[in-house]
């Protein structure tokens, strides 16, 4: 056997390392032990989700998220806004036209705040406000069984939820590079789970 303390190899039957002296009959458990809790503390986190799965949980929590806008644009009455951009954008009609007043301010006012909180702030809250729950996964991705954490495999921060989220926008920006990560990286992380520090694991 070889000495836990000078490394040498030793006499088995003895109690004491025959190079050092050290009493190997204690040091010996005592190493053991040492491994046996470092291995107990790793934290057992589960295998990361893939790119297919992640869709079809993206899929799901899409088909969600538009049942959530649509109450929202009807409870609050911000349809007006988006037929003015529908309007504007595809119909090409004149914005002097839309609203009684005829001045650009009466109908770009509905539209910005119609957009803002239907595509923007609704998915923000949805995507931050699910992630960062106990549950650790929009409805989406507790179906496909998948759940996203730190890199320790702890609860994110509603902060770092947000960080995720907004840094899709970058992932989306630079030709979708940033998702089709997900199925080249060895902990299947796309460049917004890199930016925000976070992992997409299938619990065990």
């Amino acid at each position: 056997m070889f000495c836990p303390k000078c490394g040498k190899e030793t006499d088995a039957s003895g109690k004491y390392c025959q190079w050092c002296g050290t009493d190997i009959e204690t040091i010996a458990p005592k190493a053991v032990m040492n491994v046996e809790l470092e291995e107990e503390e790793t934290p057992q986190m589960g295998d990361y989700a893939g790119l297919g799965r992640r869709v079809f949980a993206f899929i799901i929590d899409a088909i969600m998220l538009l049942i959530f806008i649509v109450i929202t644009a009807a409870f609050f009455s911000l349809i007006q806004g988006v037929k003015y951009f529908y309007y504007l954008t595809v119909q090409r009609a004149p914005i002097a036209v839309l609203t009684e007043a005829g001045t650009p301010e009466a109908a770009l006012g509905p539209i910005i705040a119609s957009l803002g909180v239907l595509f923007i702030i609704i998915p923000w809250l949805y995507f931050a406000g699910f992630e960062c729950s106990r549950g650790l996964a929009t409805p989406g991705k507790t179906l496909m069984h998948i759940v996203v954490t730190d890199k320790e495999g702890n609860r994110i921060s509603f902060a770092r939820a947000t960080l995720r989220h907004f840094a899709k926008f970058i992932s989306t920006l630079i030709i979708f590079i940033g998702f089709i990560m997900i199925g080249l990286t060895k902990k299947r992380q796309g460049l917004h789970d890199r930016i925000a520090g976070c992992l997409v694991l299938l619990p065990e």
